[in-house]
């Protein structure tokens, strides 16, 4: 059986947006799993110590593999886009691959938090979400994308154009 799940992408190292759509290519090549919609592409403050700007997107998957085996997925991926594990917390990096929603389910264990711990707080993360599933709900929250980001301050988060980058909301196809 299948789900609609939401991966954020985000990258604030070297070529950013080359970054993204290679890890959106590896996304389309992963059995069990259909790239529907990419969100825009969006700039934002990075969060933890100082480092470059991070460039964001959010993906929608139809995704028929448990959450603990596409998390497994996305590290490897991170892993082969250059991702190192001894970098300091929230520091800087080439790409970061996370599970945002997972239709309707809560996933708590030690390896994997669904919804995302932080979704609520991040403008980064609900913006490009917005966009594809402004009425999904947060299961633990109990709210709409919509209404958690408009109970969010103002952060430094900008839509930004794209040249690589798949068209807005448009649906994916492998190349």
């Amino acid at each position: 059986m299948s789900a609609t799940v939401y991966v954020g992408l985000g990258s604030n190292e070297g070529d950013r947006e080359a970054q993204l759509v290679s890890a959106l290519e590896a996304l389309s090549r992963i059995d069990a799993v259909a790239v529907l919609r990419c969100s825009s592409l969006f700039e934002s403050a990075p969060v933890g110590p100082p480092q470059p700007r991070y460039l964001n997107a959010v993906v929608e998957l139809e995704c028929g593999l448990p959450p603990q085996r596409l998390l497994c997925i996305l590290k490897q991926i991170e892993k082969d886009l250059g991702r190192r594990l001894d970098g300091p917390r929230w520091g800087p990096r080439p790409i970061d691959l996370d599970i945002l929603l997972w239709e309707g389910e809560v996933v708590a264990d030690p390896n994997l938090q669904v919804p995302h711990l932080e979704l609520h707080k991040r403008r980064f993360a609900l913006e490009p979400l917005a966009e594809l599933a402004p009425e999904a709900e947060h299961p633990v929250l109990g709210m709409s994308v919509v209404e958690l980001l408009a109970q969010l301050a103002p952060q430094d988060v900008q839509r930004c154009p794209a040249t690589q980058w798949p068209e807005t909301l448009s649906p994916v196809t492998e190349s």
